[in-house]
């Protein structure tokens, strides 16, 4: 092709073609410009030289080319356009619409053309026609928008007027799977156990049925929301693993969405739109469906919570029902039973069983409900051992739980409740006053137990705490009245002075019957023997049987300790009285020591066989009755060593007036006798011969002053002269005097009432002739004072010691201090010397009741 050439000269063409608005230009048929107006030329943006060597191909967008090329065609051909459009790119890179009319003239080679900027009209239409498309789309939207809020109102009616969970949740699948115009739409519930349940679905072929389980194991959209709590989308199954999936598979389902339904904060289950088609869903469907679930949520709330309230009313009955029965104090195996119907009836479990645990790791069962009574029926005692709800309870104080029962729990209780096919356990505890008396087990054989089975089954135990507390405040009431009772009687035989043998045979006869014992015993401790003075029950000893003390058992503990001693198990039980327990089948023995004046006589001892431990306030009660007989055994005691001390008083007595007969007979009297027979023979003598009357006089005389001198010193010995006309201090001067030994003295110079004078005298003079006789002493000590009206006597040597106050002398001694109701002390320890103290009353104000040590 040849270069462009210059149009023909010529004013008036060349001005009509240059000032013209409209956009002018001849082409030749090779596509390049021949010609070209002001008005194209600023339409274009090029420079007339490069729009010259520039093709009309060139400035042609790409789209556009292939028409333009076909349209320059015709034109060679001869036949003319008329509103041909097509875009050009402007100089600056614009892209406009120019609207072509032509002339052709093949004979020149070349055509005419007249071109008009359609770029404005042509963004107008297209603006026309997008807002046209887009409210055609508004309008489709708000049809979808109409017919899905129509579709909610439907819902949400059935909503309002409480409609079962379960009819709406079939409205909700068929009114999403028509609006979404998905497949099938399918409703699934989680549950605890790790499962999603069909409640619901719609759809155009066969889906899981409703009531299906199946676990959440794998990849697909339950489990993903489960996890995420967000909805979530797969756009195919052929790969995904899990039980769910391979079911998708075999039903032909290609793309699943899915949109969580969440009640009260909590991923209650999942709504799931699914479809056979390849295409995935759009983008704007799981927002969709959460407008259902919203819904669906908050059915399920208000169905939740109508449930709620009616379970609330059942509960609130039930408990009101129960704590009537407690109110009324019915018996505690009448309100076990109605505590453990009323929670099997509440909670729908399977059965109910309450246990009531004893020290010795055991559960007893105390209440029953239900088929499992007929595996473990009432009165069942099994160990606390392995791992099991009983156990878990006993050994934490806490609620807990085995929702796979068969699998997880161990020990007897499961062995026995394996084989009632029991699925899951629950048990609380019952604490009463703060102590873990036993535990409330809900039982199932199928799906796990709720999680709020704990705290419901909670509200009832803690009314059992109360009316097991009740029972027992009344048992403990009972109990103490029937042991004040008993306590009364003893007391009562105590004061009317009944000999010790009765009060030790009625001890132990009230002690075995208010504790429930095997046996009783009583028991005195003689050096190291034992000897049993009293038994009741089964007769283990004999009254009268003697048994060494020794080895680990309860009468050596008492006897160290002097101190309530228990041994619940005798297998490690020593000593001949640990083996003649263990050969008797003894389980538990508490013993309570007898004290009497500050010193172990015996023990009071029970005895159990048939049961466990006895209760932990035993000892205390124990120690009460043994209280009794330390009074009985000193009251007793103190009447044996009262009328003994009369007899030895009146015994020394009649052996004084003997004595003195004697004396009187022996010395003074036949001295007299000689006298006056002397004197006869004196004044015969007289009459016949003068002479011999002197020495029978002189006789007589003699006779005369022996008598008087013996008569002297008896009166001595009954009370000297000294004692009586110079006081206790002369008394004491007068015996030291005689003795072949050092004596010091610091008694009072003041004088006292005669017998207490008296006795004081001979106490010291008592005293210190034991100290001469026995104590082979270098030295001795008497102090006599009065304080407060109290005369203090003490006498002290550095002898051997070691003096018995059974001792003639020591006794006389106690039976004189007992007589004015004073004290006596002996201290007399081996090489260490003796100390004899008394208190005596110095007035008539002295204690005379008090007790003599």
């Amino acid at each position: 092709m040849g270069r462009p050439h210059p149009p023909q000269s010529g004013i008036e063409l060349e001005e009509f073609f240059d000032l013209s608005i409209d956009l002018l230009c001849i082409v030749g048929f090779d596509g390049y410009f021949k010609r070209v107006n002001a008005s194209l030329e600023r339409t274009l943006g090029y420079p007339k030289p490069e729009l010259y060597s520039l093709s009309v191909f060139d400035i042609t967008h790409p789209d556009d080319v292939e028409p333009s090329r076909e349209a320059l065609g015709r034109l060679a051909e001869g036949h003319d356009l008329v509103g041909f459009e097509a875009r050009v790119i402007c100089g600056d890179g614009s892209v406009r619409w120019l609207e072509w009319n032509t002339r052709t003239m093949p004979e020149r080679g070349v055509v005419y053309g007249v071109a008009r900027d359609t770029t404005e009209r042509r963004r107008a239409e297209a603006e026309l026609g997008e807002a046209h498309r887009m409210l055609e789309a508004r309008r489709d939207e708000l049809r979808m928008l109409a017919e899905e809020q129509a579709a909610l109102r439907r819902v949400a009616t059935l909503v309002a007027r409480e409609t079962p969970p379960d009819e709406v949740f079939a409205a909700v699948a068929r009114e999403v799977g028509e609006i979404l115009g998905v497949d099938a739409t399918h409703l699934g519930r989680y549950d605890p156990d790790g499962t999603v349940v069909s409640v619901a679905q719609w759809g155009r072929y066969p889906g899981v049925p409703v009531g299906a389980r199946f676990p959440l194991e794998g990849d697909n959209v339950s489990t993903r929301v489960l996890r995420t709590g967000r909805p979530a989308r797969m756009d195919g199954y052929a790969d995904a693993p899990g039980v769910i999936a391979a079911t998708v598979r075999q039903i032909g389902i290609r793309v699943s969405i899915a949109a969580p339904i969440s009640v009260e904060g909590r991923t209650w289950g999942v709504m799931i739109a699914t479809s056979k088609g390849e295409t995935p869903f759009p983008a704007e469907t799981e927002s969709r469906l959460q407008n259902f679930t919203e819904l669906l949520a908050t059915a399920i709330s208000n169905a939740s919570a109508h449930d709620k309230v009616r379970v609330l009313a059942d509960e609130q009955a039930a408990l009101r029902r129960v704590a009537t029965l407690v109110a009324q104090q019915t018996p505690q195996a009448d309100v076990f039973r109605a505590v453990a119907e009323e929670i099997g009836r509440l909670l729908a479990v399977g059965s109910i069983e309450m246990l009531r645990y004893e020290e010795d790791r055991f559960g007893v069962v105390v209440a029953s409900a239900g088929p499992v009574t007929e595996v473990i029926p009432i009165g069942t005692r099994a160990p606390l051992e392995g791992r099991n709800v009983a156990s878990l309870v006993f050994q934490t104080g806490r609620a807990a739980r085995l929702d796979h029962h068969r699998e997880e729990a161990t020990g007897p209780f499961a062995e026995r409740l394996a084989a009632a096919g029991v699925r899951s356990m629950v048990g609380t505890p019952i604490m009463v006053e703060r102590r873990l008396w036993g535990a409330m087990l809900a039982v199932t054989h199928d799906a796990p137990l709720p999680p709020d089975t704990e705290s419901r089954i909670g509200q009832f135990t803690d009314l059992m705490a109360t009316a097991v507390a009740n029972a027992e405040a009344r048992a403990e009431v009972a109990r103490l009245a029937d042991e004040q009772a008993a306590l009364r009687r003893v007391a009562t035989l105590v004061a009317q002075g009944a000999p010790p043998s009765a009060v030790f045979d009625a001890v132990t006869g009230e002690v075995a019957e208010l504790l429930d014992v095997s046996a009783v015993s009583l028991a005195r401790y003689e050096d190291d023997v034992l000897t049993v003075v009293a038994q009741r029950g089964v007769s283990y000893v004999q009254i009268g049987e003697r048994f060494p003390v020794g080895g680990a058992n309860v009468t050596s503990t008492v006897l160290r300790t002097r101190r309530t001693a228990r041994l619940d198990d005798f297998a490690q039980a020593t000593g001949p009285i640990g083996d003649l327990a263990r050969r008797a089948g003894v389980r538990s023995v508490v013993a309570a020591p007898v004290v009497v004046d500050g010193r172990i006589w015996g023990m009071l001892a029970a005895i159990w066989t048939d049961h466990g431990p006895p209760p932990d306030d035993t000892e205390e009660r124990m120690a009460t009755f043994a209280e009794l007989l330390d009074t009985a055994i000193a009251n007793a005691d103190s009447r044996v060593q009262l009328t003994a001390s009369r007899a030895r008083v009146l015994a020394a007595g009649d052996d004084a007036r003997r004595r003195v007969v004697r004396d009187l007979h022996d010395g003074a009297q036949q001295r007299l006798v000689h006298t006056v027979v002397t004197l006869q023979l004196a004044q015969q003598a007289f009459n016949e011969d003068p002479g011999d009357a002197e020495a029978f006089v002189a006789q007589a005389l003699s006779n005369a002053e022996q008598a008087t001198a013996e008569l002297r010193e008896l009166a001595r010995g009954i009370l000297p002269f000294v004692l009586t006309h110079g006081g206790l201090r002369a008394g004491v001067d007068a015996v030291v005097a005689r003795l072949d030994l050092p004596v010091d003295v610091d008694v009072l110079n003041e004088r006292l009432p005669p017998d207490i004078e008296a006795s004081a005298y001979f106490i010291v003079a008592e005293a210190l002739t034991n100290v001469v006789k026995h104590a082979r002493a270098t030295r001795a000590t008497v102090t006599a004072a009065v304080d407060d009206g109290v005369l203090t006597l003490q006498v002290r040597d550095d002898g051997v010691g070691g003096a018995n106050p059974e001792g003639h002398g020591l006794v006389g001694i106690a039976d004189r201090v007992d007589a004015l109701g004073g004290r006596l002390r002996i201290e007399s320890t081996h090489g260490e010397g003796t100390v004899l103290a008394a208190w005596l009353p110095s007035s008539t104000g002295w204690p005379r009741g008090s007790e003599r040590r």
